[in-house]
């Protein structure tokens, strides 16, 4: 080997060295992560709570004067029923088309009522998401985080990554109930 082809190759390899160590300075960058349990703040924050037990009386009232509406109709099958030997034909029918109006116009209610409260509940629960991508989006920009990704993204991870106790007490501060709009 001749001394021009030696200095050649080290050259080479400086340059191969010197571009390793920039590749893997630039790899290398520190990646602040979160992790952050969502499913957990959206059972567990007491603006959640507020919502389930306000939907949960709700639909009990909801449930109630379905009972009571069924059994008013109940009565009045009977009634028409008892009288339907002294009613003519046409009476008859007239009453029966009548109660089949009411009928309906109850279950309608009914599923309007229903469809009133899923709407205010999801609406409900998407306020409460918003409110959780802020706190958690005030959280990153204090500390400096990155990336904050879900828990149930995550199958191994260390628990010092885990920033869903302050996002819950801040929650809880920011939140501490929510109103249900049910019409």
């Amino acid at each position: 080997m001749t001394f021009r082809f030696k200095l050649h190759l080290r050259v080479l390899f400086l340059i191969e060295c010197a571009s390793t160590f920039l590749i893997s300075t630039q790899v290398m960058a520190e990646v602040s992560i979160a992790v952050v349990d969502i499913e957990k703040i959206l059972i567990e924050s007491k603006a959640a709570i507020s919502i389930k037990q306000q939907v949960e009386t709700k639909r009990k009232g909801f449930m109630a004067s379905v009972k009571a509406e069924e059994d008013k109709l109940r009565i009045e099958q009977k009634a028409i029923e008892a009288k339907r030997k002294d009613l003519s034909q046409e009476d008859l029918l007239a009453k029966a088309q009548d109660f089949e109006k009411r009928r309906i116009k109850a279950r309608n209610s009914i599923q309007s009522k229903k469809t009133g409260l899923d709407k205010a509940y999801g609406e409900a629960m998407n306020t409460l998401t918003k409110v959780i991508y802020d706190v958690c989006q005030t959280i990153a920009n204090e500390k400096e985080i990155d990336l904050v990704i879900t828990r149930q993204n995550i199958i191994v991870g260390n628990m010092s990554l885990d920033i869903t106790k302050d996002v819950l007490s801040r929650m809880n501060k920011k939140l501490p109930s929510l109103t249900l709009q049910a019409k």
